[in-house]
């Protein structure tokens, strides 16, 4: 399966596997691949990240949207869960989309960007990391080239409105979390009266 995989890469899932024993998940889940991404090249995290990702805070996050686990020994056998196996799939169809003969870290943060309804995936466009320019700046494309033709300002456009799409819906996710929150709390404030 790992063929491929540059060594970069292989490092990854490794430490991603690290990570899931540490945070004491039953499976390597996609947030533990961006923990390993993140520890293993973290040039690749800031030249598409607004900001930087600390690697603690992102453990304090994770830890706190997983809930209270117990730490696993090492030796434990660690399945890749079904998300993981389709950022992996994900990521190997991304490399063979950019002609690419071997597998690294670049194409499993555009596998990690794929799978949207993840955490990890949910971190990244936070933090500004969107697939579209991800993908287009690993093809090579530049942005705002003088000579690019109206083939490229159109692929770019659409680029654009691909990434607007994408915002969209992270933001109407959070939207509709803070709604359910409210609504949440609106039914459990033991402060309402009734009317009569």
């Amino acid at each position: 399966m790992f063929e491929r995989y540059t060594e970069k890469a292989r490092r990854v899932i490794f430490f991603a596997r690290q990570e899931a024993s540490e945070l004491g998940g039953p499976a390597i889940e996609p947030h533990h691949i961006l923990l390993a991404l993140i520890r293993e090249d973290q040039p690749l995290i800031t030249r598409f990240c607004k900001l930087t990702l600390p690697l603690l805070g992102l453990r304090a996050r994770i830890r706190a949207s997983t809930g209270p686990v117990k730490k696993l020994p090492a030796s434990v056998d660690m399945p890749l869960s079904s998300q993981t196996k389709h950022v992996l799939s994900y990521a190997a169809d991304e490399s063979q989309q950019l002609n690419h003969r071997y597998l690294s870290t670049e194409h499993l943060l555009l596998g990690l960007l794929r799978e949207e309804q993840t955490t990890a995936a949910e971190i990244l466009i936070e933090h500004g990391v969107y697939l579209n320019i991800v993908r287009d700046e690993l093809r090579g494309g530049t942005i705002g080239s003088a000579d690019m033709g109206k083939a490229g300002c159109v692929e770019e456009m659409r680029g654009l409105a691909a990434e607007a799409r994408d915002l969209a819906t992270a933001i109407l996710r959070k939207a509709q979390r803070m709604e359910a929150i409210c609504d949440e709390l609106t039914e459990s404030s033991p402060d309402q009266k009734g009317d009569g």
